[in-house]
């Protein structure tokens, strides 16, 4: 299996550079373990991919990943080859800006994901670019495996393990496992007349 990635923003790893830096000097914000051990000169970041979010009325309505639209930008941040956070970038209007450092179980789960799919073998011989998925309705994010024969996604922490397990989808696969959560929580979203679900 090939990954491809799309053609990333120019300066966008200036951008992060001095996220990265207070991340070091604070110790990842005091929350993460790996930038508490970590040297500025072990650090490395993967190439850029791009995070899509699949809005929960598409989903309902049995919409697939045509629909997802682009979000941030992401890059794994590496400590000595490690895995310790994912750094992500928004662009708005052609203009960057850094949006997160996250810290959570994204960066190693995303990591562990493309080490399943390298020894996938209906993936050999294909050539993927790598996305990121994300349905914010349901908790769900997916490293996404766009082109080859058909795009192929797997689900990755934090998405609960009750919607699917970490294992290697098609497209139609994993979305008839969605729909009907999302139509659950798009039936208590209409239902609802006090206007604080959702935030």
């Amino acid at each position: 299996m090939q990954l491809t990635y799309p053609k990333a923003p120019v300066d966008g790893v200036q951008h992060l550079r001095s996220a990265l830096q207070a991340a070091l000097q604070t110790q990842g914000f005091g929350i993460n373990r790996g930038f508490a051990r970590a040297r500025a000169g072990n650090l490395k970041l993967s190439q850029a991919f791009r995070g899509y979010t699949l809005g929960l009325e598409d989903l309902a309505q049995g919409k697939g990943l045509a629909e997802a639209k682009a979000g941030d930008w992401h890059y794994l941040v590496f400590d000595a080859g490690v895995s310790i956070a994912d750094a992500q970038l928004s662009e708005v209007a052609g203009k960057l800006g850094f949006s997160a450092l996250n810290h959570g179980a994204l960066a190693a789960s995303a990591v562990r994901a493309l080490e399943l799919a390298e020894q996938a073998p209906q993936l050999q011989g294909q050539s993927y670019e790598l996305r990121l998925l994300l349905v914010p309705a349901l908790q769900m994010t997916a490293i996404w495996l766009h082109g080859g024969d058909a795009d192929q996604l797997i689900p990755i922490e934090p998405t609960p393990t009750t919607l699917a397990a970490r294992q290697l989808y098609g497209e139609t696969a994993l979305l008839a496992l969605l729909t009907a959560p999302a139509q659950q929580a798009k039936a208590i979203f209409d239902a609802d007349s006090s206007g604080t679900l959702g935030g």
